[in-house]
């Protein structure tokens, strides 16, 4: 359930700009990757996450969220879906330099150049750790690691 939420997080640059970027999504079980092409567009009032060739996209604000696809449009509380409000901290932590309420999940340490989030006990038993580093506001890499060995891996085009 919480994978859903990570594919997300490949919004890792400015603030008011469009970045493509490929997602890879490694699972473990059949020793094989999956690649996925995306667009997010980061927005002082909002984050929109979109995939090419996919007609869902995600717009998250601060205090819900929108799931829309080609014949509807479903706004939603971040009470209803934990995960998303999880992944909206995190992508403000991420692009915005903001920590509002991410220590609640996780502990922050930095380690050769990298940020490293591990979960606390309510995340780590899906979540193993996220690693992340940027230079300014430019995200070098993205990296999710599963408990199951699978990983979430994210990289501006």
């Amino acid at each position: 359930m919480y994978k859903v939420f990570f594919i997300f997080i490949f919004t890792t640059f400015c603030f008011s700009s469009t970045i493509n970027f490929q997602e890879e999504k490694f699972v473990n079980a059949l020793q094989a990757s999956v690649y996925k092409n995306g667009i997010i567009e980061i927005k002082n009032n909002f984050i929109k996450v979109s995939y090419k060739d996919f007609d869902t996209s995600y717009i998250f604000f601060s205090d819900h969220f929108i799931v829309k696809d080609k014949n509807s449009e479903r706004e939603l509380k971040y009470e209803d879906r934990v995960e998303l409000s999880i992944f909206y901290k995190l992508i403000n932590l991420i692009y915005r330099d903001k920590k509002d309420g991410i220590e609640e999940f996780f502990n922050l340490d930095s380690i050769e150049n990298k940020t490293v989030l591990t979960p606390n006990e309510y995340l780590s038993n899906s979540i193993e750790k996220i690693e992340f580093k940027k230079n300014q506001n430019v995200l070098n890499f993205l990296k999710i690691y599963f408990k199951n060995e699978d990983y979430i891996k994210i990289v501006q085009n």
